[in-house]
């Protein structure tokens, strides 16, 4: 039975490195009258990295978008994780965007399990590039999955599933906030079946596929190629998962390596020219020839050192 007692609601313990999970998550786990007590955040390896510029503004988007009076926990190494958890005594703990593996001992403190959010409709793309891949391989719609956690990555039952439709045109954040949106509607089923005891549905495991991470090389555009292609790579880059580090696709124009963060289709006549060849510039954004069609640049920028 949950610690606080059903009355009370339960206390959850939301661990995540995403701003949008910290607010949405905390906001709607209380209005169903469940209590969060923290949020759960990780240093190091594949989490925030509080020692450079970017992990301190990224954990200051956290900080920003917690609630007031939810303490945000930061965990410098799985090592420590099961005992800051154990110190929380929670009833439930739900992941979203969180990058470690949770160890059995952490599985088995709450009374009412762990469940996890994960960017695909499961058992599909199972592992830690989900939606890298899903773009990679030009899907129209995406997916989401809330399941209950075991030992390995993405193979527990499943307690709801839904879909979204992709626009070609969707960016970077208008997708996650699709994929929020998603999980806000999901989100009252999942805990309405947890507080039945409901096990969830057995994944198919005939039906698996793997997302890994991606390789180094894939960043590099190739002009050669359609411009289709070149579009796919640039999108799936934004939402990779790297094994070393992470990048957007980068390309050479004009005789240096740009990042190419955003690219979008040509809509007018396809001139010949030699793929790579830069064909216009409108301010920023630049008309590249691909292989077989132009595409415009919408944002990049040089390539560090």
């Amino acid at each position: 039975m949950p610690t606080s007692g059903a009355a009370s609601g339960w206390r959850i313990v939301l661990l995540t490195v995403a701003p949008a999970v910290a607010h949405d998550f905390t906001l709607s786990l209380r209005a169903q009258g469940h209590e969060v007590v923290a949020l759960v955040v990780p240093a190091g390896i594949r989490g925030l990295r509080p020692l450079d510029l970017e992990g301190w503004a990224e954990l200051g988007r956290l900080f920003e978008a917690a609630p007031p009076s939810l303490d945000v926990l930061l965990v410098s190494e799985p090592a420590h994780l099961t005992p800051r958890l154990a110190d929380l005594r929670p009833d439930l703990l739900l992941c979203f965007f969180f990058p470690w593996r949770l160890p059995p001992e952490a599985l088995a403190l709450p009374p009412l399990g762990a469940v996890n959010v994960h960017p695909s409709l499961l058992p599909r793309y199972r592992g830690p590039c989900p939606l890298g891949w899903a773009l990679r391989e030009d899907a129209r719609e995406l997916g989401l999955t809330f399941h209950r956690m075991d030992a390995s990555f993405d193979t527990g039952p499943v307690l709801a599933q839904g879909t979204f439709p992709l626009q070609d045109e969707d960016t970077e954040e208008l997708v996650f906030e699709k994929l929020m949106l998603a999980s806000r509607q999901l989100l009252p089923r999942v805990v309405e079946r947890v507080a039945r005891g409901d096990v969830g549905e057995r994944q198919v495991e005939a039906a698996a596929t793997f997302a890994p991470f991606f390789e180094a090389a894939y960043r590099d555009i190739d002009w050669r190629d359609s411009a289709r292609s070149v579009h796919l790579k640039v999108r799936a880059c934004r939402f990779a998962a790297w094994r070393e580090g992470h990048g957007d696709a980068r390309a050479r124009l004009q005789d240096r390596w740009v990042r190419v963060r955003r690219t979008r289709a040509w809509r007018g006549e396809d001139p010949r020219a030699k793929p790579g060849t830069l064909l216009a510039r409108q301010g920023d954004e630049l008309l590249v020839q691909c292989g077989d069609a132009p595409l415009w640049v919408v944002s990049h920028r040089p390539e560090e050192a």
